[in-house]
């Protein structure tokens, strides 16, 4: 049949598709009736360019629109191959369009043309053949496709990543290996063919965008085999990376053999196998045992563990199967199966040994990892050396891991009996090509330093944008938990997550952090990880922060100037060990936090302003000296020169849905002499958090030394002499009880609890143990018997609301509310449909004033929890720093 003029509505994609699947199962030549393509094998594209030209009877075009325009509809011939094993493979990636270096960086991918490109594709696959001319070639499947809903969160975190390397001058560093599904392929009729690019004087390589074969080839096998990851409610969005960060984040800290312990695998005693690996990832992502897990198929990942010594090299050299001498003597490096093991894309599952513990190896991170296209120049050197070793009749000198960065050649045979033929006749052991570890170990250190140097290009654009008002505040935060006096201070911008977009209190800008949960085990570090993921690799330092002061004293590591220190830090025994005069000056009880708080203040110069957080029985306590240890604390800011103002602010007086009361400690260095008086009624707290002065002022005056007041301040008091708002300086306190000033809107509980539907099943209550929250919740007056002495006591409580009103701010948040078994101090409300429930993660997390989901990193419903127990009411700093930014 002979196709001569247009039978399809070019405004239709439906009745484009339908005249093109005319072309399923048969050639060109007999559809079309045309004889050969002239210069069919030179000139690519010589089999699209015909499809368009004869049977779809429209000029060829390099316009950024679809070529059906009317219809959005994208055109796209793809070259398959069949494989060995059976099915079809994509003979090379999908290429959509040319990149235009100086316009791309001016899109965003919900403008981009290359995305209304992806959005519906005429795919026309045929079964390559270079001993046929194009017109014979046959056509195996005619298709109206586009990228399914799932996968465009990883083709638009790759379209960032390219585009983001483009608007920082780098478009001539461009890599195939930089992406999962999406590449910036090169396209060019000439090696030295380059183009200019906006931001750099380099001149790039021409790129086209381009849709890998791996994702090519899955989805031409219609994915029948594999299976996708679940995504849970919220995760429409996440890229594939962050997918799986997210399932393996429960899991950090455990060794392989705990973590196949978790996943159901038990190979004590026994050989463990060589896919323990995929079989653990298949678990931890919810895929069934011998499935293909689809995403990964489409992105050609395959998971791989790998063993960090404490020196950051992998124990082991990555290995590939054995190589056969004759083939390899007679293919180029560009045809050889080490080629395409080289374009392999790694989920390496990266488990670290620490120094405390020699020889143990524990889950510490995954990352996504492809040899870059400008390391293939040294693989293809040690590739040619072999292949000439094998040639001249020297199969036996293998090129070793000294002689070539990147690969080295060893046996991987099962023994030396393990032989195959060489081309000159003699039989040598098997050998395969292997990824030096070192290597390994320098290009993962090379994806982390890209990582925080993304950080940091991002921590220096914030410096930027706050610093037009020529005022700017750098912040350290010390106990960062996941970054509530970071929210509420800086806020939140990120075009990644505008979800959890929040305003900025004033030009702050947090350039240092430090979160640390003893004892320090990497199973513990999940608030660290949770910052991390929030803010950028490398935005806090996770180690405990006295082992950091130390590294900074000793001049190891390095840490930025700030003009604030801000943290919540618990309340702990504050008594001083000496006194100031001293030669090392005041020294506190090892593990006391607030001396770490001193000696920050003490080593970075003593910043400008300093805001803490903590419980309000901080003001009272201990019990035997009432008032000691904020006297200390007010002491020691007094010798670093610094005025203090403090208040015990409960946020449900402010409008916050929660009663949660803390005290909140200002200290500002400054030679302003401050009316104390007159400063608890118009000073920054008062500012902040308007009230009403009860009472008179009280005056005391702190003793000269920190030493002094551990020793002496309150001793044989009954009652603490500091209130709930008070003012310092100089060692002279003013002090008195407040009544809070608001008449704002009040946020309740009922405003923040999430829709029945958001409500996973496990959070309601069964009935049958309804009785026991009642007990906990009910007030109580009964005998208990001490277990160790025996003796017998009455145990009474009051009465707490069942279930929790909706109507009024919630209780206070503890550590302890996560979890299903009952207690007193857990929230539990009643359902819509008249079911008990206790609060879901995503509530306690707007509860402290965070965006819902913000501790929805990975980490269990417990962690979440605990995370927010552990957390302060966001929106607090923030009117601290609104009135601080306001004093500039």
């Amino acid at each position: 049949m002979a196709v001569s003029q247009i039978a399809y509505d070019e405004t239709s994609a439906e009745s484009i598709a339908a005249y093109a699947k005319q072309l399923e199962g048969k050639t060109l030549r007999t559809v079309c009736e045309i004889d050969n393509l002239a210069d069919s094998h030179v000139r690519k594209g010589a089999f699209g360019n015909a499809v368009e030209e004869l049977f779809f009877h429209y000029d060829i075009n390099s316009k950024s629109a679809p070529d059906f325009e009317e219809a959005g509809t994208e055109l796209k011939t793809t070259p398959i191959k069949k494989r060995k094993g059976g099915g079809y493979s994509a003979k090379e990636r999908l290429v959509i369009s040319m990149i235009n270096y100086m316009k791309v960086v001016d899109e965003t991918w919900e403008t981009s043309s290359l995305q209304k490109k992806l959005h519906k594709i005429l795919l026309i696959a045929y079964l390559y053949d270079k001993e046929l001319n194009p017109v014979d070639y046959l056509i195996k499947l005619v298709e109206l496709w586009g990228i399914p809903p799932e996968d465009v969160p990883t083709f638009k975190k790759d379209w960032d990543i390219v585009v983001s390397k483009i608007r920082a001058g780098h478009a001539h560093e461009l890599s195939g290996s930089d992406t999962l599904y999406l590449e910036a392929a090169t396209k060019a009729s000439s090696a030295k063919d380059r183009r200019k690019q906006p931001f750099s004087s380099e001149l790039a390589k021409p790129r086209a965008w381009a849709i890998k074969p791996s994702y090519m080839t899955a989805t031409l096998n219609h994915m029948l085999d594999a299976q996708r990851i679940e995504r849970h409610r919220g995760e429409d969005n996440l890229d594939l990376l962050n997918l799986v960060k997210k399932r393996f984040e429960p899991y950090i800290g455990l060794t392989e053999l705990e973590l196949a312990d978790v996943c159901g695998y038990d190979f004590r005693g026994k050989r463990k196998p060589k896919n323990l690996c995929a079989l653990i990832t298949r678990s931890i992502l919810g895929v069934q045992e011998g499935s293909k897990i689809a995403e990964f198929e489409k992105a050609g990942i395959k998971p791989k563990t790998l063993r960090l010594k404490c020196d950051g090299v992998p124990k082991e050299s990555l290995s590939f199967p054995a190589f056969d001498y004759c083939i390899l003597a007679d293919t180029s490096f560009a045809e050889s199966d080490f080629y395409e093991q080289l374009h392999q894309k790694y989920l390496f599952v990266i488990f670290r040994e620490r120094k405390s513990e020699r020889g143990m190896y524990r889950l510490a991170e995954v990352l996504f990892w492809q040899m870059p296209d400008r390391d293939l120049l040294e693989a293809r050197r040690c590739y040619e050396e072999m292949q000439r070793r094998v040639r001249s009749g020297h199969a036996d000198r293998s090129v070793k891991s000294t002689e070539n960065r990147c690969c080295h050649v060893r046996p991987h045979g099962r023994n030396k009996q393990d032989v195959l033929p060489t081309p000159h006749g003699s039989f040598e052991t098997k050998k395969c090509f292997w990824i030096n570890a070192r290597y390994i170990g320098e290009e993962i250190d090379r994806v982390k330093r890209e990582l925080f140097a993304s950080t940091s290009q991002a921590l220096e654009e914030r410096i930027e944008r706050r610093n037009v008002s020529g005022h700017i505040i750098r912040v350290a935060e010390l106990f960062a938990g996941v970054g509530g006096f970071r929210l509420g201070l800086e806020g939140y911008e990120n075009k990644e997550h505008p979800e959890f977009a929040m305003p900025s209190a004033g030009p702050f800008v947090t350039v240092w952090a430090n979160q640390w949960e003893p004892p320090g085990s990497p199973v513990k570090q999940f608030a660290a990880r949770c910052y991390e993921a929030r803010f950028g690799y490398g935005s806090v330092v996770n180690e405990d922060v006295h082992l950091v002061l130390d590294e900074y004293e000793a001049g190891k590591i390095d840490i930025p100037d700030v003009d604030m220190v801000v943290g919540g830090f618990p309340c702990q025994d504050y008594s001083v060990a000496k006194p100031l005069s001293q030669s090392n000056g005041i020294e506190g009880k090892k593990g006391v936090l607030w001396w770490d708080i001193y000696r920050f203040l003490q080593l970075k110069n003593r910043p400008r302003f300093v805001l803490l957080e903590n419980v309000d029985r901080l003001l009272k306590s201990p019990v035997g000296q009432r008032g000691r240890d904020f006297a200390i604390i007010l002491s020691c800011f007094a010798s670093l020169g610094y005025a203090v103002e403090w208040r015990v602010i409960n946020g449900a007086d402010y409008g916050f849905p929660q009663k949660r009361r803390r005290v909140y400690i200002f200290a500002e260095r400054t030679d302003e002499v401050w009316n104390l008086e007159e400063r608890l009624s118009d000073g920054v707290m008062a500012d902040a958090f308007p009230a009403e002065v009860v009472g008179g002022v009280n005056r005391l005056t702190l003793l000269s030394d920190p030493y002094e007041n551990s020793e002496r301040f309150g001793a044989g008091a009954k009652k603490s002499p500091f209130m709930r708002a008070g003012v310092m300086q100089s060692g002279v306190v003013a002090t008195a009880e407040i009544s809070p000033r608001y008449d704002g809107d009040m946020k309740v509980l009922g405003d923040l609890l999430v829709s029945d539907q958001e409500v996973p099943d496990d959070f309601y209550v069964e009935d049958e143990k309804l009785d026991k929250w009642r007990y906990f919740k009910g007030g109580k007056s009964e005998p208990r018997t001490n277990k160790k002495t025996g003796y017998t006591y009455t145990y009474s409580e009051g009465a707490m609301a069942f279930p929790d009103p909706v109507d009024a701010p919630a209780r206070t948040i503890l550590t302890s509310e996560g979890g299903g078994s009952a207690s007193r101090s857990k929230h539990i409300v009643q359902a819509g449909d008249g079911r008990y429930r206790r609060l879901v993660p995503d509530e306690l997390d707007q509860l402290q004033g965070f965006p819902k989901g913000w501790t929805d990193t990975g980490m269990s419903d417990v962690r979440r929890a605990f995370c927010m127990g552990n957390a302060l009411i966001v929106g607090i700093p923030h009117r601290i720093g609104e009135a601080i930014a306001k004093r500039l």
